[in-house]
């Protein structure tokens, strides 16, 4: 007589993967290898990359040490951050401007789904539905729907650290998405270094000076973008999360609240900036991210790189409720 079997299923198995992914990456555990693209420094996990394309993963195969590192000559941080988000959770947002140059990156890079994507015929039959923003799977993305989180840190993730484990160093020049995975591998502007210490001639310019200049490192966290609130008081962006200015110190150093600790989440992350860069962050966020008020201010054009703009955004909103409680 068979024996009964049971089918045990979790409904969030695959969020609490993606998730669980996300935070590990967040908090830098059992990350192995580092992307540098732009400038930017982020680490990841080489399996998670291997996985999404094969021609990264023979690249990774090829390094003779236990943290690689792989400089992407030709892709900017925006677009490097696009990519491992899509890598990570599977799909990302993507302003219409931008879609080109993330398809083209992402097939010389052999990213699996991207580089099957016909994007003249998805942006046709897309730009009905949403004309400003699509999901990478060309599908509506439902803003209410909790995303996956991956972060991409800034220069100052200490780029003297990577030097000192004596990482290798694989640089891939980016070539036409024309080219095959094959041609890719003896193409001579991808110079893969099994054994080779990292030192700063070694590298772009750019990050020659990281090297150089480690002593006066930084501790930014992720690329910040302002805006304001309704009334026209200042807020921050931040790796999907908005804050609110608390308070601005007399050496100019601002420290920034989430917008949940007003609310019933008393959310306890805080962010302190000086000049446009994170020096510390506080306490980690216990909601989802603020996507769907961002898409909001997205769409209303309330967002600005540089905070003169929030400021002069916020005057103009506080001027017209001034003129409107003094005409009633």
């Amino acid at each position: 007589m068979a024996q009964s079997q049971f089918s045990l299923s979790w409904d969030e198995h695959v969020q609490n993967i993606c998730s669980g992914l996300s935070l590990l990456q967040q908090n830098g555990e059992f990350v192995d290898m580092t992307l540098a693209a732009d400038g930017y420094l982020v680490k990841v996990h080489q399996v998670i990359i291997a996985l999404s394309s094969p021609f990264l993963k023979d690249l990774i195969s090829s390094a003779q040490c236990p943290h690689p590192v792989i400089i992407l000559n030709k892709i900017s941080h925006n677009t490097l951050a696009a990519i491992l988000e899509y890598i990570y959770t599977g799909e990302v947002l993507v302003a219409i401007e931008d879609l080109n140059e993330l398809i083209d990156a992402a097939k010389d890079l052999h990213i699996k789904g991207l580089q099957e994507m016909n994007l003249s015929q998805a942006l046709t039959s897309e730009r009905q539905k949403s004309p400003e923003v699509f999901s990478t799977q060309m599908g509506g993305l439902d803003p209410e729907d909790d995303i996956c989180y991956f972060e991409i840190s800034n220069p100052s993730d200490d780029i003297s650290k990577i030097e000192q484990k004596s990482c290798n160093v694989l640089i891939n020049d980016v070539r036409s998405i024309n080219d095959s995975t094959e041609e890719l591998y003896k193409e001579p502007d991808i110079e893969i270094e099994d054994r080779t210490e990292i030192t700063p001639d070694m590298l772009p310019p750019h990050l020659q000076k990281l090297v150089t200049s480690s002593a006066e490192e930084q501790a930014s966290l992720g690329t910040l973008q302002y805006t304001v609130s309704n009334q026209g008081s200042l807020q921050m962006i931040l790796n999907r999360f908005i804050y609110y200015l608390k308070y601005t110190n007399r050496d100019k150093s601002r420290q920034w609240r989430c917008v949940d600790y007003i609310n019933n989440y008393k959310c306890p992350a805080y962010v302190v900036t000086k000049d446009d860069v994170v020096v510390q962050r506080i306490s980690a966020h216990n909601h989802p991210f603020h996507d769907k008020k961002i898409l909001k201010k997205v769409k209303t054009g309330a967002i600005f790189s540089a905070l003169i703009g929030a400021e002069k955004e916020g005057t103009k909103r506080k001027n017209k409720i001034r003129e409107e409680h003094e005409s009633e």
